[in-house]
């Protein structure tokens, strides 16, 4: 039963430490935009630079990524 207990406990810190970050993450990409400042993500299998007028421009593919980010769209 303790055992259980503790995979609820890391379960909950692992949501929260995800809804921290994704939060911040948001708040990073809306204060960039705000001071008319681009940010430069990940996005699929490309590095690209989003501006606050919604255009993107690709920087390059990534070359065999172990990771490749689902696909977000941030709204601010």
């Amino acid at each position: 039963m303790q055992l259980a207990n503790n995979k609820t406990q890391n379960d909950s810190r692992t949501e929260s430490i995800e809804k921290i970050a994704k939060e911040a993450s948001h708040n990073a990409v809306k204060n960039a935009f705000n001071h008319g400042r681009s940010v430069t993500i990940q996005q699929g299998e490309h590095i690209v630079k989003k501006y606050p007028d919604g255009s993107i421009e690709i920087i390059r593919k990534v070359q065999n990524s172990s990771v490749i980010p689902e696909k977000r769209q941030y709204h601010l």
